[in-house]
């Protein structure tokens, strides 16, 4: 589909005295909307072929939350949940019907609670990346890049930030694209985007994790199958606290897996957003259904 066949629209609001903004791009299809919310590193307009290759099948929408891209910066005190009810309140001007929502990374938590609050509203949820909370190794690391930022030790940052999201085994698909993406990106971080990331990820350790309520919705929980930050354990533990999940790995990919295997990953939310089998995919481990825990 190209540009000429789309409509889009950016849409300004205010939640809670913060700037923000959504967009909505009109391509079709038989889907109902589809609600892109990205990691800490991802604004709206960064979806790229992932975006292109949904609007075959549904109109798209994609949000700068607070804290988020050129949204206004939001204290790291604003919790999850906070996060969760702007949302809210940019769906009940865009997409007051129930959505299909993608949330990757970052932004898984923040879908997740969505869902949480909101199960009338969710047709089905796809979680990319996702953890339930930040402990022990992986807590002291991420800390370390908290650390490294405030120092202006932007050298020593850029590396550690790449090393928790890129992995170094050679089965990691456009490797070296991706990386030389992303260090482009973190290298070329202005003051206010590091106080940004500096804010959510205070709000990432400062999260409390699940707070026990179940899931009703349908969830597919997925990720790079060598991504180091949310690995396929952390992430298959994630699935096992819905009510109905499945989880799966993409081959040769990491953390950035929607860069790495974008054609995989849309592969595979389509087909689980129309309810179509998930059996038999050649780019992915066999689909496991996770009910209440239990692996089928």
């Amino acid at each position: 589909m190209t540009a000429t066949t789309t409509r889009q629209e950016t849409v300004p609001l205010t939640f809670g005295g913060f700037e923000y903004a959504g967009r909505i791009v009109r391509g079709g299809g038989r889907l109902a909307p589809i609600v892109l919310v990205g990691g800490a590193f991802q604004h709206k307009d960064a979806w790229g072929r992932v975006e292109r290759d949904l609007l075959a099948h549904a109109d798209v929408i994609t949000v700068d939350l607070p804290g988020w891209g050129a949204a206004d910066r939001l204290p790291p005190g604003y919790g999850v949940d906070f996060l969760a009810c702007a949302l809210d309140h940019l769906l009940d001007h865009v997409a007051p019907e129930p959505v299909h929502v993608v949330g990757a990374s970052y932004g898984s938590g923040v879908a997740h609670r969505w869902a949480q609050m909101r199960p009338d509203r969710v047709r089905r949820l796809l979680l990319v990346g996702t953890m339930t909370h930040v402990t022990g190794r992986l807590r002291t690391r991420i800390a370390r890049s908290v650390e490294l930022a405030e120092q202006g030790r932007h050298a020593e940052f850029t590396a550690e930030v790449l090393d928790l999201m890129l992995s170094r085994e050679p089965g990691v698909r456009r490797q070296a694209a991706v990386r030389r993406c992303l260090t482009g990106l973190v290298s070329a971080m202005t003051d206010a985007d590091i106080a940004k990331y500096l804010d959510n990820t205070r709000r990432l350790l400062d999260h409390p994790g699940d707070d026990g309520r179940v899931l009703p919705v349908p969830v597919l929980v997925t990720t790079g199958e060598h991504d180091p930050l949310t690995t396929p354990l952390l992430s298959r533990e994630a699935a096992a606290r819905c009510a109905d999940a499945r989880f799966t790995a993409i081959h040769g990919a990491d953390h950035l897996v929607h860069l790495e295997r974008p054609a995989e990953v849309v592969d595979l939310a389509l087909r689980f957003f129309a309810g179509e089998p998930l059996s038999g995919l050649p780019y992915c481990t066999p689909v496991e259904h996770v009910v209440c825990g239990v692996a089928r």
